[in-house]
C-alpha cells in the first residue's frame, strides 16, 4: 500500500471508529485536533513507535459484577484497523457452531441452533437424548497474549495481503500493550475488593495473561481462541455442539452419552494447553426434557423461557426507573430500558410477563410515553419524541415522523 493510500485509509478507519463513540470523553478530546492527531499516529505507525498507553477500567453490576478494561480512542483506532481485516476473514476459519462476535450470529441465533440440535439428537422428540453443558473458568482473565496473537496472525495469513508484516506488528502492539500497568480506574477502588475476585481481575494478573473485555481486538481474538477445540468436537468427534464465547453445549442421543463423556478429559487437556480450564462447578448433564439454562434463557423442547434471574433484573430496573423524579429528562433511558426487556420477552412468547412488566411501570410515566399494543413495546407520545424535545429546547424545526 502506497504511503498516501495508507494515510487515506487511516482517515476512513478514524471515521468508522468514532461512528458510535463520538460523544465519549476521549473521542471528543481526540476530535478537537483530529487531523494533527491522525498525522502523528500515522508517523508513529511508519516509524513503528506507536504504543497503547492510555487505558481505563471500570465495573458493571448487570447482569453481575464484572471488570471492563478498555482503551481510549487512540487504542480503539488500532483495534479497528486490525479487526476490519480480521473479522471478515475469520468467517472462513470459525466453526459454524461458534456464535462469537459475528454479525447475525448472536444469542438468539445460538439458542435456535441449540433447539435444532435437540430436535436432531432426539429424532424429533421421539428418542431419549441428553444435554451436556460446559463452562470455561476465567476465560478472559486466563487468556494467553501469545496464543491470542497467534490466533489473529493465523487469520491474517489467509488474507494474502501485501501489508501482512505491518498488520502483524500492529497486532503485537495491540495485544501486548499490558493495560493493567497504565490504566485509570473509573470506579472506586473499594468496589473491586468487594465484588471482584483477584483471579477475575486483570489488575492482579501477571504480564502476558488476561484479555481486556472492553476491547474489540480481544473480543475478536477470544472468538478464535478455542475454535480448534470446537472444530475437533464437531468435525472429528461428530458431536452436536453450540458454543457462545465460553459456554459450550453438547447434545447427544442417549446411546452416545458415554462416548461424549469419555471425550471430556481430552477436551480438558487440549484447553489446558492454552491456559483454559473447565469449570468443575458448572457442569450440567441431564435429559433434554429437563431443559437447560443457556444465555439467560431456560430452553425446553417446546418452549423458551426467560430465566427467573433475568426477569428479576427487569423488574428491578423498572422499580429503579419508577423512582426517577424528573421523568421527562430520563425518557430516553426509560424507553430504551423497557424495550430492551420487552424485545427479549417477545422472542420467547412471554406475553404474561410482558403484561406484568408493563403493569409494574409507575402511571406517571404514561404522561410522556404510551404502550404500543401491536408491537408490544413503549414509545414516546408525539409531544415528547426525541425531535420534538430538541425543537423545544433549541428552537429548531426538525421534522416529526409518525411512529
Amino acid at each position: 500500500m502506497e504511503r498516501w493510500e495508507h494515510f487515506a485509509h487511516l482517515v476512513d478507519v478514524y471515521f468508522d471508529t468514532r461512528r458510535n463513540k463520538r460523544y465519549g470523553r476521549d473521542s471528543m478530546v481526540y476530535e478537537m485536533s483530529w487531523t494533527a492527531n491522525l498525522v502523528r499516529d500515522f508517523r508513529e505507525r511508519e516509524e513503528r513507535t506507536i504504543r497503547i498507553l492510555q487505558n481505563y477500567a471500570f465495573l458493571v453490576s448487570i447482569p453481575k459484577w464484572r471488570e471492563i478494561m478498555a482503551t481510549e480512542f487512540r487504542g480503539r483506532l488500532i483495534d479497528h484497523e486490525i479487526c476490519e481485516v480480521v473479522i471478515p476473514a475469520a468467517n472462513a476459519v470459525l466453526s459454524p457452531v461458534s456464535y462469537n462476535n459475528r454479525k447475525g450470529m448472536g444469542a438468539q441465533a445460538a439458542i435456535n441452533h441449540l433447539i435444532e440440535n435437540i430436535h436432531k439428537a432426539s429424532e424429533g422428540y421421539t428418542a431419549p437424548a441428553r444435554i451436556i453443558k460446559l463452562d470455561l473458568k476465567g476465560y478472559f482473565p486466563s487468556a494467553s497474549w501469545d496464543v491470542a496473537e497467534r490466533c489473529i496472525d493465523g487469520v491474517l495469513d489467509l488474507t494474502g495481503r501485501d501489508d501482512l508484516d505491518y498488520l502483524k506488528w500492529l497486532t503485537m502492539v495491540a495485544v501486548h500493550c499490558n493495560p493493567a500497568a497504565h490504566c485509570e480506574l473509573r470506579t472506586p477502588h473499594h468496589l473491586w475488593k468487594e465484588h471482584i475476585a483477584p483471579e477475575k481481575s486483570l489488575l492482579s494478573r501477571p504480564e502476558g495473561v488476561g484479555a481486556a473485555i472492553g476491547r474489540l481486538i480481544w473480543q475478536t481474538a477470544m472468538g478464535l481462541y478455542i475454535n480448534d477445540e470446537i472444530r475437533w468436537l464437531t468435525e472429528e468427534c461428530g458431536l452436536l455442539v453450540v458454543c457462545f464465547v465460553d459456554d459450550i453445549v453438547i447434545t447427544v442421543p442417549e446411546r452416545l452419552h458415554g462416548y461424549a463423556l469419555a471425550l471430556i478429559p481430552e477436551l480438558r487437556r487440549r484447553l489446558a494447553a492454552k491456559g483454559v480450564r473447565l469449570n468443575e462447578k458448572k457442569f450440567y448433564d441431564q435429559p433434554y426434557g429437563h431443559g437447560v439454562e443457556f444465555l439467560g434463557s431456560h430452553v425446553k423442547p417446546w418452549r423458551i423461557h426467560l430465566n427467573d434471574s433475568s426477569y428479576a433484573r427487569a423488574l428491578s430496573r423498572v422499580r429503579e426507573l419508577n423512582g426517577v423524579v424528573h421523568k421527562e429528562e430520563h425518557l430516553d433511558d426509560f424507553v430504551a430500558s423497557i424495550n430492551s426487556y420487552t424485545g427479549i420477552l417477545k422472542n420467547r412468547n412471554e406475553r404474561k410477563r410482558t403484561r406484568e412488566l408493563r403493569e409494574a411501570v409507575d402511571p406517571s410515566w404514561w404522561e410522556f410515553a404510551e404502550w404500543d399494543e401491536r408491537r408490544q413495546c413503549v414509545r414516546c407520545r408525539p409531544p415528547y419524541t426525541h425531535n420534538a424535545r430538541l425543537n423545544k429546547k433549541y428552537r429548531l424545526n426538525l421534522k416529526q415522523y409518525e411512529q
